[in-house]
Parts: structure tokens; C-alpha cells; sequence
């Protein structure tokens, strides 16, 4: 909540309390009355009436300006309406129908309640699996809207409130929800929403100025921290972690879509291409590269490139491998799947104690915990050491020995190896302050 002194603002902070606790209040105190005296009458009524063809295409076309038809369109004309403001009020926006849908499922996964389309009778709460008509989700999201309209758009203020009331009377009339679940869906909509407008006010006329000021000093406060130190370390820290996530995203996507798309093609990794002799010699040096009959020597390499560091990139490569073998194998043991050249069937899996030992590969997680570790020690060479990793991965599936989503699994397990021993051993040590970091 932004900090405010001014006596006014004080009073205006109490006033705004005082508006959503009697919203609730009335709400509360509504759907009461509604539930016991309007909303079984209701039902009958609705429910003994043929709508007219025209009368149904209205309630249509009010149910999709609630729901995600066209509720994206009318948030994209507010944010083009609020100028150079849209991303306050995006937040706001955003903000509350986070909190009104947690509200809303929370209540219908809960309560249970069928719609009267359903089973016409106002009094049966079924519980957890029971139905979804209370609270409405249409009439909190149009009523949060409307309130936001209000507050950031005085001018649309009566249009706004006159279409959330239409768009909840139409979840009435086709028989979607009593009206006790649109009373109660509509103050849900209003409390989450004047939460959000308490917290970030909006940008009206008399505003403004005041808010145009503090985001001035915001933002200079703002650009003093990221050009400090500690403000630079922090958004370095921020963008290796949004790197870090996108990268482990992009890895399980790539599993399952190799999983799903490309080990189901029939052959594939028994084609004609694979079989050349060329590319079975490339994936035989791919195979002797993530052995002991070769990676000996990649070792020896990266370790009298390292210099005085050896014993620390040592020490981290042992262990990288050491986490990287106990994942690869006990996966292997309990996934139980066969390999392209024993059985050419990507969707078996049958589990432990069978002598099937494809998902996910061991070369693919040697190689990658290997390159991400040197990687680091040597910024240099990354690419080459990524490209290295890929071409050892990508040998298994040309030898028939994996299918692509055990390499790009296997590739998975390696990187998050590497990545959990360099956190633990980065790079640089203390005495080394000329070296650079784990992840720059």
C-alpha cells in the first residue's frame, strides 16, 4: 500500500476500507435474502418460459463479453485508453482477476453447487465436484471490470455498470446460476477489484499529478539502485535466473515434443541418412567422446587449461558426474525403457527390473554436466563446448542407441548437475577475485 501522511489521504484510505467492508456486508446480506425468498422462484420462472430466438442471441453475446471471447478485447481498449499509463493499469487489472478467479474456483470447487440448467432446485450444495454455479464467474468478472471503468474512466462509469448488470442477468436468465451466485459473484468482483485500486489509484484528472510525481521519484530512485553495485548484481542475478528458467522450459518442451513428434516416426532412427557410413563413424567418435575412452582425455585437457584451478574444476567435475550418474541410472532403473536397437517401440516402458536402459541417456548427461561446468570456467569456449555437448548427444540417436527424447532428457539432467556443484563450488574462490563467476 503506497505511503500516505497527508490527513486527507488518511481519510480517504478509511472511506475506501469502509466501502469494502460494506460491499462484503451487502453482498453477504443479499445473497441471504436471495437464497431464502428469490432465488427457487426465480429458477421456476426462468425455467417454465421459452425464450425467444432473439432473446437467446442477446444473452448470447452478453455471455461472451463476460468470458474470454471478448473480455481480452475490452481490456486491450482500456490499456489503449490509459495512454502512457497502461502498465498501472495492467497491473491493477491483472492483480484483481488474479484474486477474484482464486476467489471464484475456490468457492465453486468447495461448495459444489449444480446449475439450475441442471437440476432446477436452489437448496442442493453438493460439495467438492458437486457443480460450478456458485459463485458466477461471469457477474464478478463484469461487476471488477465495471468498477475499475468507474474509477479510471468516470465518463463510461453508467455504461459500464448498466452492461455488468445486463451480462449478470443473463447468467439468470439462461439459466446458468441462481441469483444468489451473481450477488455474491458480483461483490467478489467489487472487492478485488477496489482492493487493487486502493493499492494503485488510478490515473484521473485530479490524480494525476500526484501520481505522475511519484513515479518520477520512483523511477529515480530506481535508476540511482541499478547503477549502484548492489542494483547492477541484482538485476545480473535476475537475468541468469530468468535464463536459467527458460532453458530448463525449453528442455522439458523439447522432451515432450520429441516424445510425442519425432521418436513416434516410424524408423526414424533406423533411416537410410543414420545408416551411412560416414555418420555411423561421426556417432561412433560421439560414443567413444562420452566414455572412459575418451573423456579422460577431455578431462586432462580442461583441467591444464584451468591452471592453478584445476583441483577446484576437479573437484566440481566429480562431483557434477557423481549427481549427474546417481540421476541418469535410477531413472534408468525405474523407466525401464528399451533401446531403438533392441526394440523399436517408443512408447514401451516397462519399468524396474528389466535390462531396457534408454531414458534418458548417459552420454547426453555426461557431456552436458561436463561442457556446463567448463563453460563457466572458460567463457570463452562456450559455444564450442555446447556445440561438443549436442554433436555427443545427437551420436546416440544416429547409432540407434536413443531415441531424441532421452537425449534432450539426459541433456536436462546434466545442465541442472552442473549447475547445482557450481553453486556449491563456483569458479572464482575468495583468493580468486580475478577469475570470473559461475554465471557471467
Amino acid at each position: 500500500m503506497p505511503h500516505r501522511s497527508a490527513p486527507g489521504a488518511l481519510r480517504r484510505e478509511r472511506h475506501h476500507i469502509a466501502f469494502l467492508a460494506l460491499v462484503a456486508i451487502i453482498g453477504i446480506t443479499a445473497a441471504g435474502i436471495a437464497f431464502l425468498y428469490l432465488d427457487q422462484p426465480l429458477c421456476e420462472a426462468v425455467h417454465s418460459r421459452t425464450l425467444t430466438p432473439l432473446c437467446q442471441t442477446a444473452l448470447r453475446y452478453a455471455t461472451y463479453v463476460g468470458n474470454w471471447q471478448l473480455a481480452p478485447l475490452i481490456v486491450a481498449i482500456l490499456l489503449l485508453a490509459s495512454g502512457r499509463h497502461w502498465q498501472r493499469l495492467l497491473k491493477t487489472i491483472a492483480a484483481a482477476y488474479l484474486v477474484r478467479t482464486v476467489l471464484v474456483e475456490g468457492l465453486k470447487l468447495v461448495i459444489g453447487r449444480p446449475r439450475p440448467r441442471l437440476l432446477p432446485d436452489a437448496t442442493v450444495f453438493e460439495g467438492f465436484g458437486g457443480g460450478s454455479s456458485f459463485p458466477s464467474g461471469h457477474a464478478s468478472f463484469s461487476f471488477m471490470i465495471a468498477l475499475i471503468i468507474a474509477a479510471w474512466f468516470p465518463r463510461w462509469r453508467w455504461p459500464a455498470w448498466i452492461i455488468a448488470v445486463l451480462i449478470s442477468l443473463s447468467r439468470i436468465l439462461s439459466r446458468a446460476h441462481f441469483m444468489s451466485d451473481v450477488i455474491v459473484g458480483a461483490a467478489i468482483g467489487i472487492v478485488a477489484a477496489g482492493l487493487f485500486l486502493w493499492i494503485w489509484p488510478p490515473v484521473t484528472d485530479e490524480t494525476r499529478e500526484a501520481i505522475e510525481e511519484e513515479e518520477r521519484r520512483h523511477r529515480a530512485r530506481r535508476e540511482a539502485w541499478a547503477a549502484s553495485f548492489e542494483g547492477q548484481s541484482a538485476m545480473a542475478r535476475s537475468r541468469r535466473r530468468a535464463m536459467a528458467t527458460l532453458i530448463v522450459v525449453l528442455f522439458i518442451a523439447g522432451t515432450l515434443i520429441s516424445y510425442w513428434f519425432v521418436d513416434r516416426i516410424p524408423g526414424f532412427c533406423h533411416n537410410a541418412f543414420f545408416e551411412h557410413p560416414v555418420m555411423q563413424a561421426l556417432g561412433a567418435v560421439g560414443r567413444h567422446l562420452g566414455t572412459w575412452d575418451l573423456a579422460p582425455m577431455l578431462l586432462a585437457i580442461a583441467l591444464v587449461a584451468a591452471g592453478g584451478r584445476w583441483r577446484r574444476l576437479l573437484l566440481t567435475v566429480v562431483a557434477g558426474f557423481a549427481v549427474q550418474t546417481t540421476l541418469t541410472e535410477g531413472i534408468k532403473e525405474l523407466v525401464g525403457r528399451p533401446r531403438p536397437s533392441q526394440l523399436d517401440a517408443p512408447t514401451m516402458f516397462c519399468g524396474p527390473g528389466t535390462n531396457y536402459h534408454s531414458f534418458p541417456s548417459g552420454h547426453a548427461s555426461f557431456i552436458f554436466v561436463f561442457c556446463t561446468i567448463c563453460a563457466h570456467y572458460f567463457p570463452q569456449a562456450r559455444w564450442p563446448l555446447m556445440a561438443l555437448a549436442v554433436f555427443v548427444a545427437a551420436s546416440r540417436v544416429v547409432v540407434a542407441a536413443h531415441y531424441p527424447s532421452d537425449v534432450v532428457f539426459g541433456a536436462l539432467i546434466g545442465v541442472l548437475s552442473g549447475w547445482l556443484v557450481l553453486a556449491i563450488w563456483p569458479p572464482a574462490g575468495p583468493a580468486e577475485s580475478t577469475v570470473e563467476g559461475p554465471h557471467e
